[in-house]
Parts: structure tokens; sequence; C-alpha cells
């Protein structure tokens, strides 16, 4: 995987939630990206709400190509993310 790609997906997320969230990627093989976002910024936002801030964050920065190559990324706040990791056990 092009570490370029890599490096693009986490710039367009930081200028979607800002540099202070924690940006978290992984690959998925052979050539796909996952992510996960954690920000206090979306407190105040529904699930789709995030997902379209960020989505268009990426569209922004990324072309078609590469655009598919983002398979997913997760959208919670801190707290949230710790509430379902305390769940999950």
């Amino acid at each position: 995987m092009a570490k370029s790609l890599m490096n693009k997906v986490r710039a367009a997320l930081k200028e979607a939630v800002g540099a202070d969230a924690r940006i978290d990627l992984d690959v998925v093989p052979p050539d796909k990206i996952r992510g996960l976002v954690l920000s206090r910024s979306f407190a105040k936002q529904t699930p789709s709400e995030r997902q379209d801030r960020i989505w268009k964050s990426l569209d922004k920065l990324l072309n078609r190509s590469e655009r598919t190559r983002v398979v997913f990324i997760v959208t919670d706040t801190p707290d949230e993310y710790k509430a379902l990791s305390r769940a999950a056990g």
C-alpha cells in the first residue's frame, strides 16, 4: 500500500475534525484502508452528520480511485469509545 494514500487519508481526517482528534488507520489486505476517529467535536452530531463531515473532507483530498480504497471510518467521541470498549469486555 502506498504510504502516501495513508498520509492523504490522515490529512483529510485531521482537516475534518482537528489535530487534537485520535486517528487510527489500518490496512485491510490487500490495499484498502479502515480507520477510527475519536473526537470530542462529534458530541453534538448524529452518526450520519459525523460520517458526512469526514467523507466530504476525504472527497476533497482523494481522487476517485483512492476514495474507493477507504472501506470504513468509525466516528465516536472518546467517551462513546470507552463505553463501547467496556461493554465488549
